[in-house]
């Protein structure tokens, strides 16, 4: 089962209970937050993310019964050795994200940008990837923009359009803040609020993982 498997089977509906109202990639986001910030608390994540409270509750208990997270005192959610296991191997295909200020680029204001590591294989136009952000932050509200590193050069997809000769100053930030190497994919989401953009952007990567 890979890291993707377990964030669907997290989202699942169980024990005949109705399907929780966060997604795969949700459960991706929240626990990849935690792991790089723990502890860290519910009240905490709530504010890191656009799904309600009742919600997050709902995913961090999820977590908690997959012993994946566990409490640290009043402190807030930590990973637990199982949760950290899960931690290393999304990190490994996703090392970094951050928010980036490369707003010639996207269509939105805010702009949650992921490094993929050596998926270029998997990128055949971006339109999978810009699809999946509009389903999952609804039309008119969010987007995905993917980018390949190409040997020495950041490129747009289908026709391998290099962006530096157009957004310079976007160009280098992204590879100052991200360190692209060969084959590795960028996917920047995009909406009208942060939290919104990093969710979609994870919503994007996941479809480079295991697509039918």
């Amino acid at each position: 089962m890979t890291w993707k498997d377990e964030f669907i089977r997290l989202s699942e509906p169980a024990d005949g209970r109705v399907a929780p109202v966060f997604k795969p990639h949700h459960a991706a986001v929240g626990l990849i937050m935690i792991g790089r910030e723990q502890p860290l608390g519910r009240y905490e994540l709530c504010e890191k993310m656009s799904i309600g409270e009742g919600s997050v509750r709902t995913l961090l208990k999820r977590l908690t019964e997959a012993d994946y997270i566990e409490p640290e005192g009043k402190q807030g959610q930590r990973l637990t050795v199982k949760g950290q296991r899960l931690f290393n191997e999304v990190s490994r295909d996703v090392p970094s994200g951050l928010l980036l200020d490369v707003g010639q680029l996207v269509m939105y204001e805010y702009a949650y940008a992921n490094l993929v590591k050596n998926k270029a294989s998997m990128v055949k136009d971006g339109v999978r990837q810009r699809d999946e952000a509009i389903i999952q932050g609804g039309y008119g509200k969010a987007g995905a923009t993917t980018l390949i590193q190409k040997n020495i050069r950041l490129v747009m997809p289908p026709d391998d359009f290099h962006i530096l000769m157009a957004y310079e100053s976007e160009t280098l930030l992204i590879i100052e803040s991200l360190r692209p190497e060969n084959n590795d994919v960028i996917v920047i989401g995009s909406a009208d609020e942060p939290n919104l953009a990093r969710e979609v952007s994870m919503a994007a990567v996941m479809t480079l993982f295991n697509e039918d």
